[in-house]
Parts: structure tokens; C-alpha cells; sequence
């Protein structure tokens, strides 16, 4: 019975606020053109460009400390690295064009890392660094275990590049993984404008229009790559890992920045949401004022576009109360980070289907969750 009524409210739902795919804005008071030049001009073009300047940080720190290893350079690097890591969370929540073409999520940051096909690579020296086959040997968690899982302290990691049998080998498979990440990021970069014009003139809400390409990116990252990847699977909080927990499978495994990078990716879905202009608080049309002009509400006949923002809030709440990296919390069964997945959750069902059906935008990822 409980099935039949949520299918029938999406129904009312659906009826009441379906809209033009064509044409765009003729049965609601939403520009949707407006709506999407704001998101390309003031959300994601300057994402572009952070990630392609923080990228650039890393090239210059990575040559520094190769031609100088230092407790300094290697200091220097780690933090040009970790600002690098922080600008990927908003970019991909922006999973579109160039971005998307790119296939930036799985060149930039499968976690975890293959630490024995890394170290397999380094000896052998045959590797090609963008086959498929090193996917997981690449990116970002590849540089978190070069810079920070070869030494129990800084001058441990100093030792292991500067082997004299295979520390020439190490700094040239660390500079690899980061022209790797800069040729994605010069694509991007490059891209983005000649893109610029298919995106914001394609204005309905049928697959491939900017509208569903925002939308269902937007909902891959938050439940697959932050509600999954992030918390869910390394804590057991996911029904899948049937309660096994999997501290060594969280993001940011070896530099223990994982609650860092976790909350940068909530309060950062919470901004794309919003159509906030790129590190600013200038709020710009985003999804919650086109929900807003739908008067979409939500199963307590809330609005929607508020109780997104709040439930996503009260998970980015949850984890400031955390300090322990990850990796430590999900060593424990039940720990404060499945409290944060139940969280998440709670927001899934709000932007998969209510959004959805009031967007007139049709889902087309799969997942297994069965959310």
C-alpha cells in the first residue's frame, strides 16, 4: 500500500509539473536558457579554470622536487597537491562536456589505488599510464600512496625517491600520473568554449539537453561517487558490503584527507544545487529556483528545493563533527560514518526521483542500490 501511494504522488507530481521537452519554458515561468548560461558561465567554466590553475600548482611543485628532493619541495608538493584534490570535488558535480568527454571522474579518481600494479609499473617501466589497465594506478589516490603511503614518516618518503636502484624510476612514474591529469585538465580547458554554445542552446529536458546532462551528472556523483565511494562501501553502511567494513577502500587512504575531501564534495553539491556563481556567494539560477517555479514539493508537502538543501546540509553538519580520518572510523563497525551514509541516503530519493519527475528529466545511469 505504502508503493501505491508514493507512485500515485509521483504521478500527481509528474502531471502537474511536466513540461515542453522543445521548447522549454512554456508551461512554467523558468528560463531555462538563463538557468543554463548561469551554470556554464558562473559555476562551470570558472571550475574549469581552478582545477586547470591548481593542476598547473602541482606540475611546478612536482619539477621543484624532483630537481631538488626536499623536506621542503615534498612539503610544497603535498600542499599544491591537496588544493589540486579539493578543486576535482566541484568539477564533478559539473560532469559535462569536455569534462565528461574526458572521462575525467575515472582518470583523475579511482579509489582505491592498485599500489602493487603502481609499484609492478615503476620496476617494469613498460606501462603506458592511459591504458584502461592502469586506471586504478593513476590519478589522484596514485599520487595520495607516492607522496604519502612509501614512508611511515617525510624522510621515508625522501629515501624511497631517492633510491639509487629505482628512485629516478619513482620520480618519472610521479611525474607521469601528474601529465597525465594535465593533459585531461588542458582538454577541459580548451573545450569548455567551442562546447559553450551546445550547451546552453540545447534548452529541453529530454537526454543529452543540458538540463538532463546537469541533472543526471549531478545525481551519479552524489549517490554513486560520494554517498557510495566516500562513505558507504569503506564504512558497510552500503546494504552491498553486507555490513564489511573496508577502511583501506576510502578516498584519501594514505595522506588521511578523506573527511577533507568528503565535506568539500557535499558543500559543494549544495552550491552547483543552488546555481551559486563559483567561490562566491553570489547565488545565480540553479535547480532549486527551476523547483521553485514548478512549486515542486516534496513527500511531506514540503518544498522541495529547501528540503534538498537542508538534508544535504545536515550531512555536511554530521561530518564537521568528525575529525578522525576516515580510514580509522571505518575500521568500526556501526562508527559515526554510517551515520553519515543514512544521511545521504535520506537526500537520494529527493534528487533521483522527486526532482526527476518534477524536472521531467529521465535517469540514465544504473546502479544497483535500488534507490
Amino acid at each position: 500500500m505504502r508503493h501505491i501511494k508514493y507512485l500515485f504522488f509521483i504521478f500527481l507530481l509528474t502531471l502537474f509539473t511536466a513540461c515542453d521537452d522543445n521548447t522549454g519554458s512554456e508551461k512554467v515561468d523558468f528560463d531555462r536558457e538563463a538557468f543554463l548560461v548561469n551554470m556554464a558561465d558562473n559555476v562551470i567554466k570558472p571550475s574549469i579554470l581552478n582545477f586547470a590553475s591548481e593542476v598547473e600548482g602541482i606540475s611546478v611543485a612536482s619539477s621543484s622536487f624532483a630537481t631538488n628532493p626536499s623536506l621542503e619541495s615534498l612539503n610544497e608538493l603535498r600542499s599544491e597537491f591537496k588544493e589540486a584534490w579539493l578543486a576535482y570535488q566541484h568539477l564533478a558535480f559539473v560532469h559535462v562536456g569536455p569534462v565528461s568527454s574526458v572521462n575525467l571522474r575515472d582518470r583523475v579518481n579511482i579509489f582505491p589505488t592498485n599500489t602493487e600494479l603502481i609499484e609492478q609499473n615503476i620496476n617494469n617501466q613498460d606501462y603506458i599510464i592511459g591504458s584502461a589497465s592502469n586506471v586504478a594506478a593513476k590519478g589522484f589516490p596514485a599520487i595520495d600512496y607516492l607522496l604519502f603511503g612509501t614512508g611511515a614518516s617525510q624522510e621515508e618518503v625522501l629515501s624511497y625517491f631517492g633510491d639509487p636502484d629505482l628512485g629516478e624510476s619513482r620520480l618519472k612514474y610521479l611525474s607521469d600520473v601528474i601529465a597525465d591529469i594535465q593533459t585531461a585538465s588542458n582538454i577541459v580547458s580548451e573545450g569548455w568554449d567551442p562546447y559553450r554554445e551546445t550547451f546552453i542552446s540545447n534548452i529541453g529536458t529530454d537526454v543529452g539537453s543540458g538540463t538532463s546532462l546537469l541533472v543526471n551528472e549531478y545525481n551519479f556523483q552524489f549517490d554513486i561517487r560520494l554517498k557510495n565511494a566516500k562513505i558507504g562501501f569503506p564504512s558497510g553502511g552500503n546494504p552491498r558490503t553486507g555490513g564489511i567494513v573496508s577502511p583501506q577502500s576510502v578516498e584519501a587512504y594514505f595522506s588521511g584527507w578523506s573527511g577533507d575531501l568528503a565535506k568539500e564534495s557535499v558543500k559543494s553539491s549544495i552550491e552547483v544545487f543552488k546555481g551559486q556563481a563559483f567561490n562566491s556567494t553570489t547565488d545565480g539560477l540553479g535547480m532549486d529556483d527551476y523547483l521553485d517555479a514548478l512549486n515542486a514539493i516534496d513527500r511531506n508537502e514540503n518544498p522541495l528545493s529547501t528540503s534538498i538543501i537542508n538534508e544535504s546540509q545536515a550531512a555536511l553538519d554530521l561530518m564537521e563533527s568528525i575529525n578522525a580520518p576516515y580510514s580509522e572510523l571505518a575500521a568500526n563497525e556501526g562508527s559515526n560514518l554510517v551515520e553519515v551514509y543514512n544521511q545521504l541516503q535520506i537526500v537520494i530519493p529527493l534528487i533521483k526521483v522527486d526532482m526527476t519527475s518534477a524536472l521531467s528529466v529521465s535517469i540514465t545511469f544504473q546502479d544497483n542500490d535500488g534507490d
